[in-house]
């Protein structure tokens, strides 16, 4: 303040003073200075605005004269705060002032803006064109490549610069840059490209001369036809570039080398020659009794020329030939078909020649052979298998096989030496979850990680041979023992293998270099891009988890089939080949760590093994030693452990579970409503009783109770791999068509937790009385009390999850185990099944 007058002067007059009046006069500063950027250059045209302590607008200023602004006459001992206005290039911070004592100058620094140009490279339908290089000129310069979508984006560019934004010429598209200038916001950049478009243009000579009217055709991405001139020149025009295309010549009695040109990603004008010789063509098929092609046949031309060919997935081949003489004859590896005639004389031939030959499968010999695998480097190289780096889709192997006593860890089929695997399947160490047998395991690679393993929950002792197989089927991974689902794995996809240098690409059986098999394999076969076990239809999804009856020896289905049943180091692909290939099998040793063949090195041995399958007299392998069941509870009326040699549908097998193993009653016979002789619903597993049909049905034994007081109870299995969550029972059994059951099943598609069903049929006509009743989170035993009253409890170990009472069927004495639907291969699994009196 200024105070007026500054000071007053008096005497004391000996009384009171009361007129010694000031006047104060608030005093007024200013607050001014600079807006700069970044480089320390004054901002003209920034409009500051002042505000008091009541956050009142006081008034606002312009900068002018290089960034000068001022706000004067501002009352003192009050706070202001001045405020820049950001624009569309800068940010600043404002100023806030306590008390103002005096005049103020305070300089603003801006902060320059960042903006962002981003877009997609696109073709003229908007699709994304990725792995785009996009480069960035002006203020900034910066590169970048588009994704899988065609996007792309620069950030962090100051504001008020000028960039271009221009994809390079690329060999498919040419692309308009797009250009922006004194940059003030985030702009889209879309780039369309313009596909390129190229020519195929050649010329087909017979010798030094033109050769005309020789047919070209054009196939890939275009179909299309044009006839060589009288100078051999034909010509394809307006290709559009990034297509694949193959050109192939043919005109009557002409060979062409090549004989035809692919060209994939045609990415600029082509020459494509191609040299003409007069030829005949000698060609047919190899067909099997049912008229059907047989891959994999080599017809050997001798005379005039000698040649080879390998027939194709239809049985067919073809030789060109100058005229002259010829005798073609027909071979197999392993002699595993007979053929006929053995060969054909062709003499002096002067027009093209149709030769057919017949194949009948040779008969399995008796006794048969078995490869032999003792764990050392060594397998059978079917050589370059999968294509790398795409997605190969749904599949399914299976093996009979036997593990010797070192077989943990080792492999019974690989993708090659190592590294990322379209599959790898063999067997891992001792499980916890059945001690003293090997699991069946193995891994699969999605493009970017290999640990997408798999395993199973039950597998086979040492020295038992079984049925072996994996499938998937786009949505889980599902391993078969004896044609038992075992194990499923969740595996979305894709399914790839990287190649040569990435580890794959080869198919190998026995082992590679590492890891290798320590056992015998009698056949091997293998479905690509298709999966036997899933419905062709696509309804059943449950069929995959469902129990099948192995083929005793396999037919020659799938894209690969070996049996090892005759000596020979070429073993016989007998499919029609994977991609329409054969792939005949080398036996061979390896080197350790490199995967090249070993020369001299010892391979698979074939041996003839006693306790093998009989698969030319069709008889099921020697079983193993069987587990001692566990002592019968005292005072059960019934009990039966299921532990007896397995009881499955290989080798045309019933299935079946026997008779019970102790008791007061004494031994019973499981009951269906299946004749003894027919296949049966339910059979044995590594002792454990396991679904067989895919189907609701019920199994019994008839107690000879006579008061219709039954404790029934049976053991789940929860394993690995999801098997055994769930189990069954049936009880006050009179037949198929009158019983109660109490099962337990999955809570819902994405949980694990079970709940509880109880009900019963009456004349066929099932009656649920009660749903949804939670299980605990850990338990064992099912275990149903009913009585004659009517009394039914309901118990998960100890734990009673329900009771109810209802007269039907209270007097009915059977009980057993249920199967509630189809699907349940994997989860239901029943064990240790008992029966006392209820006192």
């Amino acid at each position: 303040y200024d105070f007026n007058p500054s000071s007053q002067t008096f005497a004391i007059p000996g009384n009171n003073q009361t007129s010694l009046n000031f006047t104060a006069t608030r005093q007024a500063y200013t607050i001014g200075g600079h807006v700069l950027d970044e480089t320390g250059q004054g901002v003209d045209g920034i409009q500051l605005t002042i505000t008091n302590e009541a956050r009142t607008t006081l008034g606002t200023s312009l900068t002018v004269d290089g960034g000068n602004y001022s706000f004067a006459n501002l009352p003192a001992g009050f706070g202001y705060t001045v405020t820049p206005g950001n624009n569309s290039f800068f940010t600043f911070s404002p100023l806030s002032t306590s008390l103002l004592t005096g005049n103020l100058t305070f300089d603003f620094s801006g902060v320059r803006r960042l903006y962002a140009i981003s877009g997609r490279t696109i073709d003229g339908m908007g699709a994304g064109i990725g792995g785009v290089t996009v480069n960035l000129s002006g203020s900034r310069s910066a590169s970048t490549t588009t994704d899988g979508s065609g996007a792309f984006s620069f950030t962090g560019l100051p504001a008020g610069g000028d960039y271009s934004v221009t994809p390079p010429t690329t060999p498919f598209y040419t692309f308009t840059s797009q250009s922006f200038t004194n940059l003030i916001s985030n702009q889209s950049a879309n780039l369309t490209g313009t596909l390129r478009q190229y020519s195929i243009t050649g010329r087909i000579k017979e010798g030094a001369n033109g050769l005309g009217g020789v047919t070209v055709n054009l196939n890939g991405s275009l179909q299309a036809t044009a006839t060589t001139d009288s100078n051999g020149d034909y010509a394809f025009a307006n290709l559009n570039a990034g297509r694949n295309y193959t050109v192939t010549p043919s005109k009557t009695h002409y060979g062409f080398t090549p004989s035809n040109l692919v060209l994939n990603n045609l990415s600029n004008d082509v020459n494509a020659g191609f040299d003409g010789l007069f030829r005949y063509f000698i060609g047919g098929r190899v067909l099997d009794n049912a008229n059907r092609g047989v891959a994999g046949i080599t017809v050997t031309m001798a005379g005039s020329q000698s040649a080879a060919r390998v027939t194709a997935a239809d049985g067919s081949y073809t030789f060109a030939v100058p005229p002259g003489s010829y005798t073609l004859t027909p071979s197999i590896e392993q002699d595993w078909y007979s053929l006929s005639p053995t060969n054909q004389i062709l003499n002096s031939i002067s027009d093209d020649q149709t030769v057919n030959f017949t194949a009948t499968m040779a008969p399995i010999p008796n006794p048969s052979y078995v490869l032999e695998f003792d764990g050392s480097p060594k397998s059978v190289d079917y050589g370059y298998y999968w294509s790398p780096g795409v997605d190969l889709g749904h599949f399914f192997w299976e093996f009979w096989a036997m593990p010797g006593n070192n077989a943990g860890a080792t492999y019974m089929l690989t993708d090659g030496y190592g590294g990322a695997h379209a599959l790898l399947f063999g067997l891992s160490h001792m499980g916890t979850s059945e001690p003293g047998r090997y699991q069946l395991f193995g891994d699969i690679y999605n493009g970017i990680t290999h640990e997408n393993y798999f395993r199973s929950d039950q597998g086979p002792a040492q020295g038992e041979w079984g049925h072996f197989a994996v499938g998937w089927d786009g949505q889980n991974i599902i391993t078969y023992l004896n044609g038992v689902p075992v194990g499923k794995s969740a595996f979305a996809g894709p399914r790839r293998t990287p190649g040569i240098g990435g580890g794959g690409s080869w198919l190998l059986i026995g082992g590679s270099d590492h890891n290798n098999l320590d056992g015998r394999i009698a056949e091997a076969r293998g479905y690509e891009v298709s999966n036997p076990r899933e419905d062709p239809n696509g309804l059943d999804k449950t069929l995959v988890e469902s129990s099948f009856a192995p083929q005793t020896i396999f037919a020659p289905g799938g894209n690969l089939l070996s049996y090892y049943f005759r000596p020979a180091l070429k073993i016989a692909d007998l499919s029609q080949g994977y991609e329409g290939k054969s792939h005949a099998g080398l036996s061979r040793g390896t080197i350790y760590g490199y995967g090249d063949p070993c020369v001299g090195c010892p391979t698979p041995k074939f041996v003839i093994d006693p306790t093998a399958p009989n698969f030319a007299a069709g008889t099921a392998p020697a079983p193993v030693a069987v587990a001692t069941p566990p002592v019968t509870p005292t005072g059960a009326r019934i009990f039966d452990s299921f532990s007896r040699a397995n009881s499955t549908y290989v080798f045309n097998g019933n299935g079946g579970l026997g008779a019970t193993e102790g008791g007061t009653a004494g031994s019973k016979n499981w009951q269906t409503n299946q004749q003894s002789s027919k296949p049966q619903p339910f059979g044995i597993l590594n002792g454990r009783a396991v679904m067989l049909a895919n189907d609701t049905y019920v199994t019994w034994i008839p107690t000879g109770s006579s008061s219709a007081k039954l404790n029934v109870s049976v053991d789940r299995r929860p394993g690995v791999a999801g098997s055994g969550l769930d189990t069954g029972l049936s009880f006050r059994v009179l037949d198929d068509r009158n019983f109660f059951f109490a099962y337990t099943s999955v809570n819902n598609d994405a949980s694990t937790s079970r709940i509880l069903t109880v009900g019963y049929y009456l004349g066929g006509q099932r009656v649920n009385l009660v749903t949804g009743v939670n299980m605990p989170a850990s338990w064992t035993t099912l275990r149903v009390v009913t009585k004659s009253s009517g009394e039914i409890t309901v118990y998960a170990d100890a734990t009673q999850v329900y009771a109810t009472t209802n007269n039907t069927l209270s007097n009915a004495t059977g009980a057993g185990l249920y199967n509630n639907s189809s699907g349940l291969g994997l989860v239901n699994r029943w064990d240790n099944f008992t029966v006392f009196d209820v006192l």
